[in-house]
């Protein structure tokens, strides 16, 4: 009963993004005390709209080089973009894709070439890398086409927090939680977090719009993301 009840409500806080984040044998009806529960609901609009009438499906090649026919979003609008290379000279692209308002944005990466994989170029991002991104993108003219695609990833945070440091609030020996009750010692068995990211012509939901007429490729440049990529 507890958990249908807390599921009901992170759907309902949530809109429908994030569902499923207790599994059935997470919540131990003998031990289980406490379930802390944080959602947060983001909804991104695009600076610059995708109209719908130019989303068409395009070729995606998947990471194993299987081809599959995906719905594309396309625009062609002014957007801030660069590139740079590894140290072994992989070179990569990026560009920013400002949301409503201007203070946040949506960064996609991918390598230049076809050829390199994502793999290569993963570990020679951080956020220093990406601080330098954002110093050194300029804006262009550009017909820019990426798919329209969903996200969701979950992920258990102890074993990562417990890397950092942190560490007594998981060791029934150690963890403090005096403040909550002093009837039984309390300790962390997960911190779980599910995130789910939606990308349509409209925004982002995380859970002036411009001429979206796809013209010949040839002019302006194109930035056309049909593999493979980062998305921050």
């Amino acid at each position: 009963r507890t958990k249908k009840q807390l599921t009901t409500v992170m759907r309902y806080s949530m809109s429908g993004m994030i569902d499923n984040l207790l599994s059935p044998d997470l919540i131990d009806g003998v031990s289980t005390r406490l379930v802390l529960v944080n959602a947060v609901y983001f909804k991104g609009l695009w600076k610059s709209k995708f109209q719908p009438e130019s989303t068409k499906k395009r070729t995606f090649v998947a990471g194993d080089g299987k081809s599959y026919q995906v719905p594309m979003l396309a625009q062609l609008s002014v957007f801030r973009c660069g590139s740079t290379s590894t140290p072994n000279d992989l070179w990569y692209k990026f560009i920013e894709l400002p949301y409503h308002g201007e203070s946040i944005s949506m960064l996609i990466a991918l390598p230049t070439e076809s050829s390199t994989p994502l793999s290569a170029i993963i570990p020679h991002i951080s956020t220093k890398t990406i601080d330098s991104w954002m110093s050194t993108m300029v804006p262009k003219r550009m017909q820019v086409v990426l798919p329209k695609f969903t996200a969701v990833a979950k992920t258990d945070l102890k074993e990562p927090l417990k890397a950092l440091g942190i560490t007594e609030m998981f060791d029934p020996s150690k963890a403090n939680f005096a403040k909550i009750t002093r009837s039984e010692n309390l300790h962390v068995s997960h911190i779980l977090q599910k995130a789910k990211i939606e990308v349509t012509e409209d925004g982002t939901k995380a859970s002036a719009a411009s001429t979206a007429v796809l013209i010949a490729r040839s002019s302006p440049p194109w930035f056309v993301v049909d593999r493979p990529f980062l998305f921050f």
